[in-house]
């Protein structure tokens, strides 16, 4: 018997086979969707946010700091701890060095950050790594800011994201396998941090912090200019405001960075008149920084001044998130309203004898649901979930968990469907 003639002839047949199956498979949900008389999904429920751009001054009590020997001129200032750190009174806050270096100083940061994430693992707590997952979202976060920073044009911000960056990799690569004895590690990078220190030259000066607070290592001449005092003055009115709001700053070509004396900081923002009503009687509002929704901040409503067509909000927080961009001027979002109820997409609202509604598939049987719109945006009506007045006679309104109809032809209130 020819065994080889048999097995040709056996695939054949089974390839011949599974092509009837894959057509008459192809040829089934191609008839059904022809057929189907209507689509549906699931009833889901969001939250809509209405919000309101300008710009935000952002006031605190700043103490510049100053070199006591001139101005940087072709010397490098080297910040001996990062932004926003916490100093005790006369700690040492700068160095000034004799050698002149662009990316120095940012290049010791980012070491800094990497020997301070091996010595902590080094002292057994991988643990607080947290899991690959969440610092996968961390390094797909801080991607997203530095994306942000270059499309607003804030590069300064750029150097201080890459070294979250690679901060959020180190981690990972950690928890990818690399062990717990990181000595060899940390002694390579303690090694090419003096090498990088070293090339800056000799030391002319330290400049140490008169008074306890954070760190900040750039200066923009508004330190003495947008205080906390002048804000908090109860004689401040809308015009004196507008006034400051368009000072000079004052330049001082010796500053070594400042020192921020207290945690409280305020924003000042100018709305259109017609928000006015949303805050004149709230105690707090949320208001939201950087591209998107980089962050999100509760803060308290300290004073309002109206001025005409427009009026001024006065916030504060003591909020000091990581990685904060508090750059004297910036774009924010105020929210001024917030909705949540069904989203429910335009194609599926009807207009039956006068009644504003949507269909839905009860069993086999087609059901019409009055809405009570809240909001109609981005292709959707934001329906109420639950509307205090009584649906009109002989139905009832809409309720989570059921099937909407999407699309449909001829439907009508007790319709029953085909099988």
């Amino acid at each position: 018997m020819d065994t080889e003639y048999l097995k040709r002839v056996g695939l054949c047949i089974v390839g011949a086979l599974l092509s009837v199956c894959l057509i008459f498979y192809l040829g089934f949900h191609l008839w059904r969707t022809f057929t189907r008389e209507v689509e549906i999904q699931p009833i889901a429920e969001t939250t809509v946010e209405k919000t309101a751009e300008t710009q935000g001054y952002i006031f605190r009590s700043e103490q510049t700091l100053l070199l006591s020997g001139g101005n940087t001129g072709n010397h490098t200032l080297f910040p001996m701890v990062s932004n926003g750190s916490r100093l005790a009174k006369n700690a040492e806050a700068a160095r000034l060095y004799t050698g002149s270096s662009v990316d120095v100083r940012e290049k010791v940061a980012q070491i800094d950050q990497q020997i301070a994430l091996l010595q902590e693992c080094s002292n057994g707590d991988v643990q607080g790594l947290k899991d690959a997952q969440t610092i996968d979202e961390e390094i797909f976060a801080v991607l997203s800011k530095i994306r942000a920073a270059g499309d607003s044009g804030r590069t300064t911000d750029i150097g201080l994201q890459r070294s979250d960056f690679l901060e959020s990799v180190n981690k990972r690569m950690i928890l990818s396998g690399l062990g717990t004895d990181f000595g060899g590690e940390i002694a390579a990078l303690q090694a090419e941090r003096a090498s990088l220190v070293s090339g800056l030259g000799s030391c002319l000066e330290t400049v140490t912090a008169p008074v306890s607070g954070y760190y900040y290592t750039a200066c923009d001449g508004y330190e003495t200019v947008f205080t906390k005092d002048f804000l908090t003055d109860k004689n401040l009115g809308f015009g004196d405001l507008l006034e400051k709001l368009s000072a000079s700053p004052v330049n001082e070509d010796r500053a070594a960075g400042k020192i921020v004396t207290d945690s409280e900081w305020y924003m000042v923002c100018l709305l259109d008149r017609e928000y006015l009503g949303v805050y004149d009687n709230a105690a707090r509002c949320t208001v939201y920084f950087g591209a998107g929704e980089e962050y999100r901040l509760n803060m308290k409503i300290d004073k309002i001044l109206e001025g005409g067509e427009r009026f001024a909000v006065i916030l504060s927080t003591r909020e000091m998130p990581t990685g904060f961009d508090f750059s004297r001027t910036q774009t924010v979002r105020f929210l001024t309203a917030e909705y949540t109820g069904f989203q429910i997409p335009m194609s599926a609202v009807r207009i039956v004898d006068g009644m504003t509604g949507v269909y839905v598939l009860d069993g086999s049987t087609v059901a019409f649901r009055p809405i009570s719109t809240l909001i109609v945006t981005d292709g959707y009506y934001i329906v109420n979930t639950d509307p205090e007045e009584d649906p009109p006679e002989g139905y009832q309104w809409l309720s989570q968990h059921e099937n909407l109809i999407t699309e449909g032809k001829a439907l009508y209130h007790g319709k029953v469907l085909n099988g």
